[in-house]
C-alpha cells in the first residue's frame, strides 16, 4: 500500500510569493474548484528568525484539517493571519479566493474564530455578548436564535449572568454558541477544547463533525493529536517555520490538504488504519 504522506523538498524561507502550487494542489480541490484557504511562501516574524517560513497549502472546502506543533511554533500566528488580525511580511493568503490583505473586508465576512480564551466581553451578560456578537456581523435581531446558541452549549441557566463571573470553561463554551450564530463558511479555531470539561469536548467534536456535514472548512490549532486523528481530516504540523504532513486518518473523504514543504498530500493514495509509513520521518 502506497504512503498517505509522501516527502517533498522543503520550501527555503525565501521561497517567492505564488512561487507554484502544492503538490497534489488540484487533487485536494478537485478541478475547477479553487482551494478554501490558500497559502503561497507565507513568511511572518517577530524580529528574530520567522516563525512561519514560506508555508504553501491549500485545504479544500468543506474538510476540517487540525494544525499541530510545539508551544511557539506559529499555529496561532497562523490563524491569526488568516483572519486579517496580522499580516505576512512576505507572500499571500487567501481564503475562498479573497487576499487577507487587499481584501481583508471579504475575508472577514467568511471567517469565525475561536480564540484560546474565549474573547467575551465580561460586563456583559452571555446573552448580551451573543446579541452583540451577532451585531457586529451584521445580522439581524433573533432572539430565538440566541436562546438556542445557549442551549446547545449548556449556558441557558447562565445566560443571564455577567460573563466576569464565568468559568474559564463557561468562557470556552460561550465562544462556541458566538461561532455558531457567526453561520460562517470558515472557521478558524485555537486550542478548541482548552479548559473544557469531558462533555464540553465532546461537543466540540459534535460542533466539528456538524461542520463538515454543513461544509464548513475548518483549521484547528491543538495539541490533542489522537483526538485530532479521531475528527480531523488530515493533520499537518508547524515545526521550524517549516509545515509537514503528519497523518490523514482513515475516515478522510479524499486528500484534503496540499503541502508543498516538508510533505505532500498525494490525493489518489490510500489511507490505513494507522499514521501513514513516513509521517513521522
Amino acid at each position: 500500500m502506497e504512503p498517505a504522506v509522501t516527502r517533498s523538498a522543503p520550501a527555503g524561507a525565501g521561497a517567492p510569493a505564488g512561487a507554484g502550487a502544492p503538490a497534489g494542489a488540484g487533487a485536494s480541490t478537485g478541478a475547477g474548484v479553487p482551494p478554501a484557504i490558500e497559502l503561497r511562501g507565507l513568511v511572518h516574524g517577530y524580529g528574530g528568525p520567522p516563525v512561519l517560513a514560506g508555508i504553501d497549502l491549500d485545504v479544500a472546502v468543506g474538510r476540517v484539517v487540525a494544525l499541530h506543533g510545539p508551544n511557539g511554533a506559529g499555529k496561532t500566528t497562523l490563524l491569526r493571519l488568516l483572519a486579517t488580525r496580522l499580516r505576512p511580511v512576505r507572500g499571500h493568503a487567501r481564503v475562498l479566493g479573497h487576499d487577507v490583505v487587499r481584501q481583508a473586508h471579504e475575508v472577514r465576512a467568511r471567517v469565525a474564530t475561536l480564540p484560546v480564551y474565549g474573547g467575551a466581553y465580561g460586563a456583559l451578560s452571555g446573552r448580551e455578548n451573543l446579541r452583540l456578537g451577532v451585531a457586529l456581523r451584521g445580522g439581524g435581531e433573533d432572539a430565538a436564535a440566541v436562546d438556542r446558541a445557549l442551549e446547545r452549549v449548556g449556558l441557558t441557566a447562565a445566560a443571564d449572568h455577567l460573563v466576569r463571573a464565568y468559568s474559564s470553561g463557561m468562557r470556552k463554551r460561550l465562544a462556541l454558541a458566538r461561532l455558531t450564530l457567526a453561520d460562517a463558511p470558515v472557521w478558524l479555531l485555537d486550542e478548541p477544547y482548552a479548559a473544557l470539561d469531558e462533555q464540553g469536548q465532546a461537543l466540540v467534536d459534535a460542533l466539528l463533525a456538524a461542520a463538515r456535514d454543513d461544509g464548513r472548512t475548518v483549521l484547528v490549532a491543538s495539541h490533542d493529536l489522537p483526538r485530532s486523528l479521531a475528527t480531523a481530516d488530515a493533520v499537518v504540523e508547524i515545526a521550524g517555520g517549516h509545515l509537514r504532513v503528519m497523518a490523514r486518518p482513515t475516515r478522510a473523504r479524499g486528500a484534503t490538504a496540499a503541502v508543498r514543504g516538508d510533505a505532500a498530500i498525494d490525493g489518489d493514495a490510500p489511507t490505513g488504519g494507522d499514521p501513514p509509513a513516513g509521517a513521522e520521518a
